[in-house]
């Protein structure tokens, strides 16, 4: 919408004194009621042990604990005086970050020249995107260089960026000099509006700054530990991008983990995949940062600055976000994605756009949405063909800007989807295994993996219930706390902003994220966070319909500035998100407070040339000494000698170097119980107590539990280590 027409919409709205109050009442009335329902709901952790009165603190309680205890909450920033602090321990973390962040910048900035729309974005928006383009040039780059096997090339990967760079920016040079005549003009701020840029900032600082913090720290978080980053760490080792034969995640596409594995190339020393991992997960993290500008970005282009700013804000204070960041999960990198895909064609649905901008504005398009395909597979129902439907809707027998997009996409995932078919006969490998015959897993593992992750039963045996539907729809709209406070409420005011153009695409977007989450998969929260930018966006259109009268800037203050204090108080309390808020202590503490006593002991007395063989624990990212391990979804490293006698038994051992076994049963029992992974069967406390009788193992000084039945144990194996 031009500037003109916003303005004679704002005077229109100026001018209709009943109808002002009557929006801004519904929308304060709204707001209050749900915070009461918000505030009311249990937290659904910690469950109470067994003998336990059940006690569930309300979300209310929660946050009014947390502002009653918040200098406790800050003193665990500096590990409450029982952790060494660090500081300068970072700067090394950060200094990669910032030269990759650098370099990628300028790539983005040498393809926006390309596509023609290097002076098209404002500021805010087209600092993001250039970042966003970049990040997605650098991750292919390395996923491909990587396929090729050349991780231990470094020198090769320089000439091959190099190349890269020198390529894409020979068109730029032209444009270093040449008049700005196609500069878009800044857009004038409403004169309610002027002088207040400020507020707003200065409220999302807290916060900002504390996600940037936990950004940093080092990992603990299960998936994480197990395979976002325990994968590349491998990948490193072995010089190779390919599927593992111990862990069927090496099959997934991981665009956002070549953040990490970049680094970890050039690194040198015995650690430098633990300080290339902090940089890839300082990386993942600054998404939720980005999304916000984005959203600030497109939200001011699309609707005006009050939707921007409330767009913005809204996203800082969702706690999921923040969560990401901390835990270095990658939900949030593919949400970014998400959003970044449907922004060019909202430009185009909203009238603000040349000719000559249409082909980049495609191509752009296409390449975030395949970006947030070799993130997580579910963007292909949910970002990509949505996006080009919408596409359809844009440009209808455009095929030229069809096919751009559709190049765009394929450009960027088919690497991840060559290499699986290259090693598993498979390209969406774990996925479709019934479909693919040429799949390597034998039917049972196939059968395993689809049983695992399959939408789940109720009480009464039944997926689609209407108790499960009723929970399925309030889970996104606040029924989880970690949706946030300030977003929905909003949200459904945007649903009535007057340009349908822009929220029917958005309204359609959210419908195929929830479908695709509530149908098909196995319903974990987290898998929602995709559709949290474009509610945010959809909030931000709430604002701008709001903020047209005094009453209901003030409202809209309040409001977004009482999110922002519920956020805050969530992240901060570690009993409620789990989330590790010590920003101030040194990483070195950090890392080995998240390393378990099992492995910690095995990295202090395994021998140098020696191997360790685990069972039941994957999560082994810390592990220093070479591993050998298995997902619950892989062939047993055990079930090898299951059958073996007892110098079979010393001979493959030795074979591989393995002085060493270490067997998690609490995560084997995990693993078995009723409606979890499964676990194999003859991987049994009997099979070990075999192996001991025969002289093969011996229990090291190492174990944990009842000393009849302990849950973690260590063994030498003493053909190897023993006398």
């Amino acid at each position: 919408m031009s500037r003109k027409k916003r303005s004679e919409q704002s005077s229109h709205d100026a001018s209709s004194p009943w109808e002002a109050p009557l929006c801004v009442w519904i929308f304060v009335v709204g707001a209050v009621a749900y915070a009461l329902w918000y505030f009311s709901i249990p937290m659904p952790w910690p469950a109470p042990q067994p003998g336990e009165t059940a006690f569930l603190p309300t979300r209310g309680t929660l946050v009014q604990t947390g502002l009653l205890l918040l200098p406790e909450s800050i003193g665990l920033w500096f590990g409450g005086g029982q952790m060494p602090l660090g500081l300068l321990d970072r700067l090394g973390v950060i200094l990669i970050a910032a030269i990759m962040l650098l370099f990628s910048y300028a790539l983005g900035e040498f393809l926006l020249v390309r596509l023609k729309l290097l002076h098209f974005f404002g500021r805010v928006d087209g600092i993001v995107l250039r970042l966003a383009i970049g990040l997605t040039l650098l991750s292919w780059s390395t996923a491909v260089l990587g396929m090729c096997g050349l991780l231990h090339r470094p020198l090769s990967i320089v000439l091959s960026l190099a190349i890269l760079f020198v390529a894409l920016g020979s068109a730029w040079k032209k444009q270093l000099f040449a008049p700005l005549s196609d500069v878009k003009p800044e857009e004038t701020t409403p004169k309610h509006s002027e002088g207040e840029s400020w507020w707003w900032q200065l409220a999302a600082a807290p916060l900002c700054l504390f996600i940037a913090g936990v950004s940093i720290l080092p990992p603990y978080e299960y998936d994480v530990l197990e395979y976002h980053l325990l994968v590349p760490k491998e990948w490193h080792q072995i010089g190779q991008i390919r599927v593992l034969p111990n862990n069927i995640y090496s099959g997934m596409p991981m665009g956002a983990e070549m953040w990490a594995l970049l680094p970890m190339v050039f690194l040198t020393g015995k650690q430098a995949w633990l300080t290339g991992a902090l940089v890839g997960k300082l990386i993942i993290g600054l998404f939720t940062l980005m999304t916000a500008g984005l959203l600030y970005g497109a939200g001011k282009r699309l609707i005006g600055v009050w939707g921007g700013r409330a767009a913005a804000l809204s996203a800082i204070a969702v706690p999921w976000l923040t969560y990401q960041s901390g835990t270095g999960l990658v939900d949030g990198v593919w949400a970014f994605f998400t959003l970044a895909a449907a922004y060019p064609f909202l430009i185009i649905l909203n009238g603000q756009q040349k000719e000559d901008h249409r082909d980049g504005l495609a191509i752009l398009s296409g390449l975030m949405a395949g970006m947030a395909f070799s993130v997580k597979y579910p963007a292909l129902l949910i970002v990509v063909l949505p996006v080009f439907a919408l596409w359809i809707f844009a440009v209808r027998t455009q095929w030229r800007l069809l096919l751009m997009y559709t190049v765009a996409v394929a450009v960027i995932i088919s690497p991840w989807l060559i290499r699986n078919t290259i090693d598993t006969g498979n390209p969406v490998f774990p996925l479709a295994g019934n479909v693919f015959p040429t799949d390597v897993r034998p039917e049972d593992q196939i059968e395993q993996w689809n049983q695992a992750h399959q939408v789940p039963t109720h009480a009464n045996g039944s997926r689609y219930s209407l108790s499960q539907l009723l929970s399925g729809i309030l889970t996104p709209l606040g029924q989880s706390p970690w949706a946030g406070l300030a977003v929905v409420p909003l949200a459904i005011c945007g649903l009535f902003y007057p340009n349908r153009k822009l929220v029917i695409p958005l309204v359609i977007l959210l419908a195929a994220c929830w479908i695709v989450w509530w149908g098909f998969s196995h319903r974990l929260e987290r898998f929602l966070i995709p559709a949290i930018p474009l509610g945010c966006l959809l909030a931000g259109f709430g604002a701008q319909k709001i903020a047209s009268y005094v009453a209901g800037r003030i409202a809209l203050r309040v409001w977004l500035g009482l999110g922002l204090i519920v956020a805050f108080m969530l992240v901060n309390q570690t009993q409620s998100i789990k989330l590790d808020p010590r920003v101030f202590v040194s990483l070195d503490a950090l890392a080995k407070s998240h390393t378990s006593g099992a492995v910690t002991y095995l990295n202090e007395n395994v021998a140098p040339g020696d191997a360790v063989l685990a069972t039941g624990d994957a999560a082994l990212f810390y592990l220093q000494p070479p591993g050998f391990y298995h997902t619950c979804f892989n062939d047993s490293t055990m079930q090898q000698m299951v059958d073996m006698t007892k110098e079979e038994r010393l001979a493959h051992l030795a074979e591989a170097n393995i002085a060493w076994i270490y067997v998690h049963w609490g995560e084997i029992d995990r693993f078995r119980s009723p409606g979890n992974y499964g676990f194999p069967d003859d991987v049994t406390r009997d099979l070990f107590a075999q192996m001991e009788s025969q002289g093969v193992l011996e229990r090291a000084d190492y174990q944990l539990g009842n000393p009849e039945n302990p849950t973690v144990i260590i063994y030498r194996v003493l053909s190897v280590s023993g006398p």
